[in-house]
């Protein structure tokens, strides 16, 4: 939600109002029953307190919007009975002006429903006690304009909101992304550092064998060549465990494949485990075909388990979380 500075709009907004509620105090000794007067400037200046003063949120609640239509229904008709045609068009119709920022406000703190009806209520009785033909002397034309400014200032805050809100899911997505990432590059160096000395090794024996090496030492490689690339795609689904149920695997003639595009490091623990105990539970029971493990955003599932046995067309294993 957008944090506008309250008290410098909130004091300006009131002071406006308290200019008309001076003029109704003016011009209620003009009236024929000057109390009506004081009554209606009173009701006024409950109303406008509340709207402006009382709320820290931005929103008022529906009771205050309420309040605020049955004042705009009450001001035209305690007014309008204590004056004559000879006050159309002076400030002894103060209340219209007063309306004006009472509704403007009410529009702008979220009741566009209590403003609008609030406006078509004053504007019928505006009418009917001061004829179409002197409306646009009364002021009403203000009264409007002050509820059209409202709503508008209302809908662009709650387009701003919508947008920032939008910027702030766009930017915390990114956040997971990123950290996402950097976990996975963690994880990728700590396989490579673990994977060295078995490298190594193997060089050691190309370059003494003069490239060329035994059986044994091919199926190694070929070993070391696939807990590679288990460390680099695997991610999280890597453990010792894992690693060597798909050495034994891959040593029964089962193709294994491991992937983590890094999102189940976001997962709590207890989740990560009971998938990890499913991967190696799987791969321990396969004694040919392949496994394929993924753990990939897009779908409706975080991980799926896919194995097939040799010539199978029809999985064995079928298993999402």
């Amino acid at each position: 939600m957008i944090r506008v500075p309250r008290w410098p709009m909130a004091t300006t907004a009131f002071l406006l109002g308290l200019m008309h509620a001076a003029l109704g105090l003016y011009w209620s000794h003009t009236y024929r029953i000057p109390a009506v007067g004081l009554l209606a400037v009173f009701v006024y200046l409950v109303v406008l307190s509340g709207t402006i003063l009382l709320h820290k949120e931005l929103e008022i609640p529906n009771w205050q919007g309420l309040l605020n239509l049955l004042a705009a229904a009450v001001l035209p008709r305690m007014i309008e009975a204590q004056i004559t045609a000879a006050d159309f068009g002076t400030y002894a119709t103060w209340y219209i002006g007063a309306l004006g920022v009472l509704l403007g406000a009410t529009a702008l703190r979220g009741q566009l429903y209590f403003a609008w009806g609030g406006l078509i209520i004053a504007t019928s009785e505006i009418m009917l006690w001061e004829s179409p033909k002197n409306l646009l002397n009364s002021g009403w034309l203000g009264l409007v304009i002050l509820v059209v400014i409202g709503h508008a200032a209302r809908l662009g805050l709650k387009v701003s909101e919508l947008a920032i809100e939008q910027a702030n899911h766009e930017a915390a997505a990114a956040s997971i992304e990123a950290k996402r990432a950097e976990v996975l590059r963690t994880t990728q160096a700590k396989a490579f550092a673990r994977s060295v000395a078995d490298v190594q090794t193997i060089l050691r024996r190309a370059v003494a064998q003069k490239g060329k090496l035994s059986e044994d030492d091919r199926r190694e490689a070929l070993l070391l060549e696939h807990r590679l690339s288990d460390d680099v795609m695997g991610g999280a689904l890597i453990t010792p465990a894992i690693s060597q149920s798909a050495r034994l695997a891959r040593l029964r003639g089962v193709d294994v494949y491991l992937m983590d595009q890094g999102i189940l490091n976001t997962l709590p623990n207890a989740e990560l485990e009971e998938i990890r105990q499913k991967v190696e539970d799987v791969v321990n029971d396969q004694m040919t075909g392949k496994v394929t493990v993924r753990a990939t955003t897009g779908n409706r599932w975080r991980v799926s388990i896919i194995a097939f046995e040799r010539g199978s067309k029809v999985a064995n294993v079928d298993w999402k979380y």
